[in-house]
């Protein structure tokens, strides 16, 4: 996806799809047309960073989308996982270093 003429943008979808026994998060990687299916935070959080630091896009930005198949609960529990994970995701991501 390009943002302008000279930048590119790395863009992932993600979706929460809740189970009798969990959730799956859905994940679509535009750059490779990828689409994966993990079933906790931190393989989510591994992926995003692996697929950034992979890209060759300047840019990137993660969009979650609305989920009917999504329960209150997991929402707000992936949301407070990703939370407590935020520094760690921020020191490994390496886009637009040199």
């Amino acid at each position: 996806m390009s943002i302008d003429n000279n930048r590119t943008l790395l863009q992932i979808d993600a979706e929460i799809i809740s189970e009798d026994d969990g959730f799956i998060i859905k994940i679509k990687n535009s750059e490779t047309k990828e689409v994966v299916e993990v079933n906790s935070v931190r393989d989510y959080a591994q992926y995003l960073i692996e697929s950034v630091n992979n890209s060759l896009c300047d840019d990137f930005v993660v969009n979650w989308l609305p989920s009917p198949k999504a329960k209150r609960y997991d929402i707000d529990l992936i949301g407070m996982q990703l939370g407590m994970m935020q520094e760690w995701m921020n020191r490994e991501i390496k886009i637009g270093d040199a």
